[in-house]
């Protein structure tokens, strides 16, 4: 698990520190009126995200800490509005860059159905719901620390509600452990998650103490602020009957 865990958060880290991961990202039907918008993690936390806005796409994102920049990045789309080029130009540690990243598609009849990417990983999708969804993700990985395999169930709305994750590693005793990792969502009338509901296969004790992120809860529970346009503005948690302002947003 300890393998799984630090590389669950290797990866956030080179894909979600930029577009889509990690917060997640409204509807772009929903930002198109707007410029941008930011998201300040609470409570306690220094980090600040600026997105800025192009018909309702994230095309330059900023990373504050504290108000002091730490990572941009402007993203290039594709007709399907998939990111196709990340340009990286600016991290903390090595200040001003320009580190392009290039991201290979494959479509058929419109379906992504492959995906390349610059650091070694490689996804196909197939058995897509009537929204274009793939059920099914597989993925090859040079560096084998991310999910071999992923399915996927949705509801009427194209919401994932279950996603059950398959994933080997060696654990501490350097056994070598098949992982099943099923995860339940519910949403509210604007397509946000209100619960999660975390299994694993072979058990996991609860909570799961991740590297750099919050810990994970078997159940967790989330409710919302939102503005007139249906989008939060305010992100609160529940674990352990106790609730948390995580997030804010602001869109202008």
């Amino acid at each position: 698990m300890y393998k799984l865990l630090l590389s669950t958060f290797f990866m956030l880290f080179i894909i979600g520190k930029s577009l889509g991961q990690y917060p997640e990202q409204p509807p772009k039907e929903l930002l198109k009126k707007y410029r941008f918008y930011t998201h300040k993690f609470e409570p306690k936390s220094c980090w600040k995200y600026k997105y800025e806005l192009k018909n309702g796409l994230v095309v330059k994102q900023q990373n504050y800490c504290r108000n002091k920049l730490t990572y941009l990045a402007l993203f290039e789309y594709d007709k399907f509005d998939n990111v196709y080029r990340e340009i990286e130009k600016y991290n903390a540690d090595d200040g001003n860059v320009n580190k392009v990243s290039e991201i290979k598609l494959d479509y058929e009849d419109g379906l992504l159905i492959r995906k390349e990417l610059d650091y070694g990983i490689t996804e196909k999708y197939s058995d897509f719901t009537e929204f274009g969804e793939p059920k099914l993700i597989e993925r090859e990985d040079e560096h084998n620390i991310w999910p071999y395999k992923e399915t996927f169930e949705y509801d009427e709305n194209g919401n994932v509600i279950k996603s059950t994750v398959y994933s080997t590693y060696n654990d501490l005793d350097d056994k070598i452990i098949n992982e099943k990792a099923t995860t339940s969502y519910k949403y509210d009338n604007w397509n946000n998650v209100v619960e999660i509901h975390r299994e694993f296969e072979p058990e996991q004790e609860f909570p799961i103490i991740m590297i750099g992120g919050p810990a994970k809860y078997e159940f967790e529970y989330f409710r919302y602020k939102y503005n007139d346009s249906g989008l939060w503005t305010k992100k609160y948690k529940t674990v352990n009957e106790k609730e948390y302002l995580i997030a804010k947003r602001k869109y202008k």
